[in-house]
C-alpha cells in the first residue's frame, strides 16, 4: 500500500494536480504562485516515478525551428528563473552541448 502524506488542505481548492512529477510539480508551483489554492495528489513520493528515473537533461540543440524549439527555449528560460529561487539541493546545472555534422549536408 502506498505511503500516505497529508498536509494542510484548504477548505476550498482552485485546482487538484494529479501527479507529483516534474510536470505536476510545475503546474502546482505556478498555480500557487498565481494565488490559487492547490493540492497535489500522487500514489507515491514526489518525483518517484518517471521523473525520478529520467536523465533530467534540458535539450535545445536537437530541436528544429518551430513550435518545439520555441517551447524548449521557453522551458530553458523558466528553469533558469526557477533555479534562482530554489535551494542548492535542487541540483540545477546548466550545461552546454555539441552537435557534430558528419558531412556537409
Amino acid at each position: 500500500m502506498p505511503t500516505r502524506h497529508v498536509s494542510h488542505v484548504p477548505a476550498a481548492l482552485d485546482a487538484v494536480i494529479i501527479g507529483a512529477g516534474v510536470v505536476g510539480a510545475a503546474c502546482a508551483y505556478y498555480a500557487g504562485r498565481a494565488g490559487l489554492a492547490v493540492a497535489v495528489v500522487d500514489r507515491g513520493p514526489v518525483a518517484g516515478g518517471t521523473t525520478g528515473a529520467g536523465e533530467g537533461n534540458l535539450l535545445v540543440s536537437d530541436k528544429e525551428p518551430g513550435p518545439e524549439l520555441d517551447l524548449a527555449l521557453l522551458s530553458t528560460r523558466l528553469w533558469r528563473e526557477l533555479a534562482e529561487t530554489l535551494p542548492p539541493e535542487a541540483e540545477y546545472e546548466p550545461k552546454g552541448g555539441l552537435v557534430v555534422a558528419s558531412d556537409e549536408t
